[in-house]
């Protein structure tokens, strides 16, 4: 007998509807799983085996046939058990509800028929939602995960045997509430206040969480420059929903969401180690999951050490700095992921990090620091938007620790610029000014005669290239939205340039 139910699977965030098939007919007793299976499901035949007997039915000693079609497409995943044993349960002659073909069942079945929690479930239903399906059975474990997506009908099942009775007679689950999420404010991170000193570059911080804008701050060590970073995600703009979905997707399919936490409603803040691998960073393996990048989608991404990661790494992060996107293929296929981050790098001066020190002699030799400062390429600087040296606190400046600006001043300015930013792209597929194409910096970022003329110069004198060109208009943009502006003044390109001119020292 022929009987078939519908599941999901998973490419990096996007979903594709399953059809899972089965047959049951006269023969050699055998179960047989075809459809491009992956280990996990190949193995299922034993979990779903066990599970049908513990929960009271009887496994039908007949050829069972389950194909997963497409039969094209890769399967991946365990919780395909669920679809595969209400299938076969069918296809022995359990009677099925009125309109359960509508249903898309999700879960991992364990030996004594409980129906384990997954990763993955909030893209998953997402996905199908876009594909016009919009009733779920998922496990009793990710309820808060499910409750996270509106405008779908959502049951929850803790055994088969609550599964299988629902499917029966189209009753016996309680349907999940949709629950929108609690944002969190930001006020468990620390005050730019509490650090002595660097208004400079709390002003280059500022303008760089206002459109997005790639920074790299060079210092010796103990000048503040993680101190800072980590102090970013207090000034940035809450979450919207939708970049809250999104972002939660890749969290989801990487299983780093767990009961407690349904939904990401903080802006992300990685900061992987200088060891990390290119895969780790930018995301791959066997299965293909995120990196770090995509990790910190629509939040920060904080490089600590730049020049001590690898080459591979370094240079691996150009494309997705640029395209806000990265592409992962292996054999099984290939998978994007978002990941519009905003970077923050810092680094030493020097090997030994005492150049230019007031206190600490430096003690590196003129090759060491061309060599230490070449690490990072013109390719991967032409990528970053502002450098800004910080300079060590003095005594003085430590011992009476006067209150500069803080997280509450600087979060004004930025919100004043994402504000004009969201009504000028009002109409445009981009939010922020860092995102501006060629044609949108002609019309947004237009100069006077005095700030051309300045602007041309330091085209000139500074050998810049056309990106960076682009990328000093994008920020003097940025600086004038901070004061609320339409017009770019002189003093904006000025400022934007100043930040440029941070990188002669890599020269």
């Amino acid at each position: 007998m022929y009987s078939k139910v519908s599941s999901v699977v998973l490419r990096g965030i996007d979903a594709e509807e399953i059809s899972v098939e089965t047959d049951v007919a006269f023969g050699f007793p055998t179960f047989s799983i075809v459809g491009l299976p992956d280990t996990a499901i190949r193995e299922s035949k034993e979990r779903v085996r066990t599970a049908i007997v513990n929960s009271g039915f009887s496994f039908p000693a007949m050829r069972v046939t389950v194909n997963l079609s497409p039969a094209g497409v890769r399967k991946e995943g365990t919780h395909f058990d669920l679809p595969i044993a209400l299938c076969i349960l069918k296809s022995s002659g359990i009677s099925a509800a009125a309109g359960i073909e509508e249903f898309v069942f999700i879960g991992e079945l364990a030996l004594d028929g409980r129906i384990n929690r997954i990763n993955g479930v909030l893209p998953m239903i997402s996905g199908m939602l876009e594909c016009g399906m919009k009733k779920f059975v998922i496990p009793e474990g990710n309820r808060s995960e499910g409750a996270m997506v509106e405008n779908a009908e959502i049951y929850c099942a803790a055994t088969l045997n609550d599964a299988v009775r629902f499917a029966m007679s189209g009753v016996g689950l309680e349907r999940v509430e949709f629950c929108a999420a609690d944002f969190e404010d930001t006020d468990d991170v620390p005050d730019f206040a509490d650090v002595s000193g660097q208004e400079q570059a709390k002003r280059a911080l500022q303008i760089a969480a206002s459109a997005m804008h790639n920074v790299l701050m060079t210092g010796s060590p103990g000048s503040g420059k993680s101190m800072l970073a980590k102090r970013m995600p207090g000034i940035m703009p809450p979450l919207l929903y939708e970049e809250a979905l999104e972002v939660t997707k890749i969290y989801s399919a990487s299983g780093l969401l767990g009961e407690g936490r349904p939904m990401i409603t903080k802006r992300p803040f990685r900061s992987p180690d200088h060891t990390v691998t290119p895969t780790a960073l930018i995301g791959g393996g066997l299965r293909a999951r995120a990196g770090e990048v995509s990790l910190a989608h629509t939040g920060v991404l904080f490089l600590d050490e730049i020049a001590e990661f690898s080459k591979q790494s370094r240079e691996a992060l150009r494309i997705p700095l640029e395209n806000e996107k990265v592409t992962i293929s292996r054999i099984s296929g290939s998978i994007t992921l978002p990941c519009s981050f905003l970077a923050v790098a810092a680094m030493n001066p020097c090997p030994c990090g005492y150049l230019g020190d007031t206190d600490r002699e430096c003690t590196c030799t003129a090759a060491e620091i061309h060599k230490y400062n070449r690490r990072l390429s013109g390719p991967f600087l032409d990528r970053i938007d502002m450098c800004v040296t910080l300079t060590s606190p003095g005594y003085d400046e430590i011992r009476e620790h006067k209150s500069g600006i803080s997280t509450a001043e600087m979060k004004a300015a930025v919100m004043t610029a994402r504000e004009m930013q969201t009504h000028r792209y009002r109409n445009s597929s981009i939010k922020y000014n860092s995102q501006m194409s060629t044609e949108q910096i002609k019309e947004y970022c237009r100069l006077d005669e005095a700030g051309d003329r300045l602007l041309r110069r330091a085209y000139k004198e500074l050998k810049l290239s056309v990106r960076s060109y682009d990328r000093i208009l994008k920020v003097a943009r940025t600086i004038a939205d901070m004061d609320g502006r339409n017009e770019i003044a002189t003093g904006d390109v000025a400022e934007a340039v100043q930040y440029r001119c941070g990188r002669d020292i890599f020269g």
